[in-house]
């Protein structure tokens, strides 16, 4: 299901709510955000990105700890790492095997997305793997019932200005999707196919980026290795300090998305 597609049909599909189910939208929000998530995941995935027109595939190995701890390997079919970025949620390192520099900075989105092409935070993107987007934080809260995906809608903020919609299934209230707007412009989106405890594939859209995470072989709940959130760059490599400040991190300023 393209997310892009549910947008569209969610437009002029938006009827009356289910009489037997929720009737606002604090209460589905709140029932989607019940839901437990994993506190650890650690295994195998594959990445497929488009990136500027490029198309990028690789193997990756995965370890995510909540709030805010995330590591990912590139790695070869032997499973020889290729590049690796990992984070504690305050400052990353990235480096690849064989280069001559290690980059290092702050862990804001810009920095996060320069090996996996998703520009979250680490408080973001930690959960957000796990299957719970990123939510604005704004008062101004509506929900509507698109009849022909059969899932609710919430809306947070207003048309008019910086809004997101997110998408619950009524059957479990899993969040299924979520798209980020400034005004009518679609800033970016993540869909989610759901698994039994978590999501199997994780799709991000924005500017010239398409993403597709698939989740395979992973173990959840088993203690993880503070140490792979720790990294330090190998002795002999330039250590190159990243900048922050850029459009990617204004725009999620300004959505104050916690």
């Amino acid at each position: 299901m393209a997310l892009c597609a549910l947008i569209i049909a969610c437009s002029g599909a938006q009827v009356a709510l289910p009489a037997d189910g929720p009737q606002t939208a604090e209460e589905v929000l709140a029932r989607a955000l019940a839901r437990p998530l994993p506190q650890t995941a650690q295994g195998r995935a594959r990445l497929d990105a488009y990136v500027a027109g490029e198309r990028r595939s690789v193997d990756l190995i995965v370890i995510v700890a909540l709030p805010q701890s995330v590591h990912m390997q590139a790695v070869s079919p032997t499973l020889d790492m290729l590049a690796v970025m990992a984070t504690d949620g305050k400052r990353f390192v990235s480096f690849e095997r064989g280069g001559d520099k290690c980059l290092i900075g702050d862990a804001c989105p810009t920095n996060m997305a320069r090996l996996v092409p998703i520009a979250l935070s680490p408080q973001q993107l930690a959960p957000a793997l796990l299957g719970r987007p990123p939510l604005l934080d704004v008062p101004t809260r509506q929900l509507t019932w698109d009849r022909s995906r059969a899932l609710y809608v919430v809306t947070l903020g207003a048309d008019d200005a910086p809004h997101q919609q997110i998408f619950v299934s009524p059957q479990d209230f899993r969040i299924v999707g979520t798209v980020l707007f400034d005004h009518a412009e679609r800033v970016a989106s993540i869909e989610y196919i759901a698994g039994e405890h978590r999501p199997d594939n994780l799709h991000y859209k924005a500017k010239d980026v398409d993403v597709t995470v698939t989740m395979r072989q992973i173990d959840l709940d088993l203690p993880a290795d503070a140490e792979a959130f720790a990294l330090t760059c190998p002795d002999g490599m330039l250590r190159q300090e990243m900048p922050c400040v850029d459009e990617a991190v204004q725009l999620e300023s300004r959505r104050k998305i916690p």
